[in-house]
């Protein structure tokens, strides 16, 4: 299946949780409950931008209240993340750049 059909999918998912579960996901049901076809798609990593395998552009980005970056939103709403390190072609930061070019969605999740 390809990335786009995935991701499609995965809004679907994740609109019909969030209306059972008020928008608070927890980090096991990120992990193990998406699957398509009987196979599972990790949504979130060990770190905060999160590549599963087998995808060519990031599914989701992270923050977590206690991480070493600044992420959050500005005044008018839009979100400043944080490339990961300081190398901008880092495989994640070039990733990043990637779903921004191609106008990829990603999902984004912060920690509660």
């Amino acid at each position: 299946m390809f990335e786009t059909e995935i991701r499609s999918s995965l809004f679907l998912w994740l609109k019909q949780r969030e209306t059972q579960n008020g928008g608070i996901f927890l980090r096991t049901e990120l992990v193990n409950d998406f699957t398509i076809n009987n196979n599972r798609i990790t949504l979130i990593g060990p770190t905060g931008i999160w590549t599963p395998k087998g995808f060519e552009i990031p599914i989701s980005i992270a923050t977590t209240s206690k991480g070493p970056y600044n992420d959050g939103f500005s005044t008018d709403g839009i979100l400043t993340y944080k490339y990961r390190g300081a190398n901008p072609n880092h495989r994640d930061n070039l990733g990043l750049k990637k779903a921004y070019l191609n106008r990829t969605p990603l999902v984004y999740f912060h920690s509660v």
